[in-house]
């Protein structure tokens, strides 16, 4: 008895499909953006909205979020750099200028929607941009074990 693949074939990510010809072959080698370009062009206009309305959603959800810092989490700051040492674990990190006014104001009083508000007043770049960086680095410090993200 042969055994059937757990993923059908019209969806292996190494074989070609072509269900419109309007639509490029996609192959296993193809990149993140084209088979998100296949996927969305495969979406009726309400479906893309309501992935939008989801999506929208989450980082609400998320800059409603307070974070606070580790309490075996020490931190010391010097000449705009900060070094947090997990005393945990014996690990330290290096924080930039920008790395420092984002944990100093992750306090456990502010959201991260303030604490953006905060940095697009003292730093010259769009929103969009302070955003990013604002979610990825406390992203990284809550995998690091060095914040919660608490929800309001």
């Amino acid at each position: 008895m042969s055994r059937q693949p757990f993923i059908s074939a019209d969806l292996r990510p190494d074989m070609a499909v072509q269900s419109d010809p309007a639509q490029p072959t996609l192959t296993g080698r193809a990149t993140t953006a084209q088979l998100a370009d296949a996927a969305r062009a495969l979406l009726s206009e309400e479906e893309r909205q309501q992935v939008e309305r989801g999506q929208q959603d989450k980082h609400e959800q998320l800059m409603a979020t307070v974070p606070q810092p580790n309490p075996n989490v020490q931190g010391t700051t010097l000449e705009g750099e900060t070094v947090l040492l997990d005393l945990s674990t014996g690990r330290y990190y290096t924080l930039n200028r920008v790395g420092t006014a984002i944990w100093e104001r992750c306090t456990g009083n502010q959201s991260l929607q303030d604490i953006h508000m905060t940095l697009c007043t003292r730093f010259e770049a769009s929103p969009e941009r302070i955003a990013d960086d604002l979610v990825a680095l406390v992203t990284h410090l809550g995998h690091e074990g060095l914040l919660t993200l608490e929800r309001r």
